[in-house]
């Protein structure tokens, strides 16, 4: 079985085709694809998750949720948070009065499986219907025995058999967590007395350990590591020269030889993503499809630190994925992790335009984190593992619109529907579109304000039908209306359309100059109906979506097509809108000045 990468076809077309760059497009047929998911991640092997491809926002944060928090407030949580998931700790509290965390899985001391049943309760207890995606995370901290340690390594592995049966159970995975918070235990020592190639050794034979453990639990279990070969990409860069001489000295020059033993352990079933946590970094599209062409291609630095014998299931089994910062977005200029706005943008715009490229490249997950703010309240110290005493602001008043922008990318049905739903009720919003009800009807019976055209060899008939703009045996024409706009601008479009007979109705935007040439021809969208889509009492189903207007563009040219081959078919439109649907609102917060002395925040 083999999940391939859903963003490699897109990263090679990134490079020929203007109309990747543009990520704010959005449609119903679009949306189909994430309406029909299996509820839980223990039944989805890797082929179903290639037949029915669905991204994931997952959630990560200083405000991460113990197991009775989220059995307190699972219901508000599964109500405001725009993810499909989220990373939560997991802990109990041993006979003996001990706290015990997977976030300090690596203490040396075995668990008792039966000290988790309180937290199994609690999650049990939790019937999300959105955040449905839930990883248990798992720090490799604090991490200080040697990799010879056998009774070290033994209670690791028991601990993490543990954290795998309480995410099978509750239809979950694990989320790996590589970085050094205590001991390095990735950076090889010289002075242990072994080489480097011994030591990898040892560490190949760990890996294999822990993640059989894992997988003997749990074969088909989802392993969002923060990062896995993505941290050394240096060390491989080139085809020709040994990544060996740079993983000796590097911080986690080991980490390759781990995650050769994961691989050694893994079930056909299991999957792998490299969250790749340098995301956080990232500037711009081609960045984030260079990192994932680097994670998943066969000849890339990601597989180049593979043994040989795991290519394979290097290629099959590891996904590209990716961390974004929001604190990035929110610092002031004097933080040392700060990103700005590119000129002519807002700072909202470039979160937006990299959120977007990391969704893009991404197979199957973006996890999204977050330190200074958070997304829920603090109800106890000991709700939240890491949450400060003071209570911060949350993430959508420090950047108004971020949780529409979100819920754009992890509910793109649902954000529609609600688009449609405010400008529909909304009084002063301004349709674009002239007579887009179609109530203004000429003498002779056709539409106002629409052109129509078809194909000079078919025939066919264009009328007004009922309040509705009537394509009669139209097997390839359309009603078509130009409408300015401005460059850069985002458009929401939506309309209502059914069908008789062997024709299809959908909606096509395409972009002209000033003087009525067209331009960008690359950036036309399709707009269909989805292929679950209900239809209303008149027979009537929604098509709707968003689209950016391209630099080179000063007209919308919206085409009503009507195609198919049926000579006495009928398409019918009928309530058709266009309005401007900022982003967000031009000044945030973010984008204030920001002079007054602040801590430095830091990324993990």
């Amino acid at each position: 079985m083999t999940t391939r990468r859903f963003s490699f076809l897109a990263a090679a077309l990134c490079a020929i085709s203007a109309n990747f760059a543009d990520f704010n497009v959005f449609n119903a047929s679009d949306a189909a694809v994430f309406a029909d998911e299996p509820v839980a991640i223990s039944a989805t092997t890797n082929a179903d998750r290639l037949q029915n491809p669905r991204k994931k926002l997952i959630q990560l944060g200083w405000d991460i949720p113990t197991t009775d928090y989220m059995r307190r407030h699972w219901e508000q949580m599964d109500a405001t948070e725009p993810f499909d998931g989220l990373i939560y700790d997991l802990a109990a509290t041993t006979a003996d009065g001990r706290r015990v965390s997977s976030q300090r899985l690596f203490d040396g001391k075995p668990w008792n499986r039966a000290d988790f049943d309180a937290a199994l309760a609690d999650l049990q207890a939790c019937q999300f219907k959105r955040l449905r995606h839930n990883f248990i995370r798992i720090n490799f901290h604090p991490g200080g025995f040697d990799w010879a340690d056998d009774a070290g390594w033994a209670a690791a592995s028991k601990n993490a058999a543990i954290c795998a049966e309480i995410a099978r159970e509750t239809n979950g995975g694990l989320s790996l967590d590589f970085e050094s918070y205590g001991a390095q235990i990735f950076k090889f020592d010289a002075k242990s007395g072994r080489t480097f190639a011994e030591t990898k050794a040892l560490a190949r034979k760990r890996g294999k350990q822990f993640g059989g453990a894992i997988v003997k639990e749990y074969p088909n279990v989802v392993l969002l590591c923060l990062w896995m070969n993505s941290i050394n990409f240096y060390a491989a860069d080139s085809a020709t020269a040994s990544p060996e001489a740079a993983l000796s000295g590097a911080g986690y020059g080991l980490l390759p030889a781990f995650i050769d033993g994961l691989l050694d352990a893994a079930a056909p079933e299991t999957t792998f993503v490299d969250g790749c946590e340098n995301g956080y970094y990232m500037n711009g599209v081609q960045e984030y499809q260079r990192a994932a062409l680097d994670m998943i291609s066969a000849t890339g630095p990601g597989a180049r630190l593979v043994s040989p014998e795991n290519r394979v299931k290097y290629r099959t089994q590891v996904q590209a994925g990716f961390g974004f910062y929001l604190d990035m977005y929110s610092n002031p200029p004097t933080s040392n992790y700060y990103r700005g706005p590119e000129p002519g943008e807002t700072r909202f715009e470039r979160l937006a335009a990299n959120l977007r490229a990391a969704w893009e490249a991404a197979d199957e997950y973006v996890w999204v984190y977050g330190e200074q703010k958070r997304w829920r309240p603090v109800d106890s110290e000991a709700s939240q593992s890491w949450a400060p005493k003071t209570e911060p602001t949350s993430w959508e008043n420090a950047l108004p619109g971020l949780t529409a922008l979100l819920n754009e990318l992890s509910d793109p049905t649902g954000s529609l529907r609600e688009a449609s739903a405010r400008f529909a009720a909304d009084p002063n919003a301004k349709n674009l579109i002239a007579n887009g009800d179609f109530s203004q009807v000429n003498a002779n019976g056709t539409v106002a304000d629409w052109d129509t055209w078809r194909l000079e060899e078919t025939g066919g008939e264009f009328r007004a039908l009922d309040g509705a703009a009537g394509a009669f045996g139209v097997t390839d024409g359309c009603y078509l209306q130009a409408t300015p706009v401005e460059p850069g601008e985002r458009l929401f479009i939506a309309a209502k359309v059914s069908t008789k007979g062997g024709v299809a109705a959908t909606l096509r935007a395409r972009w002209q100059t000033a003087d009525k040439k067209w331009t960008a021809v690359a950036q036309d969208v399709v707009l269909s109906p989805a292929p679950d889509a209900q239809p209303d009492a008149d027979g009537r189903v929604d098509v709707f979506g968003r689209v950016t207007v391209p630099e080179s563009a000063a007209l919308l040219s919206l085409l009503l097509l009507s195609h198919g081959s049926d000579e006495k078919g009928v398409a019918t439109f009928d309530d058709v809108r266009v309005y401007v649907d900022p982003l967000a609102p031009t000044k945030t917060r973010a984008d204030a000045a920001q002079t007054a002395p602040e801590a430095q925040e830091t990324a993990e």
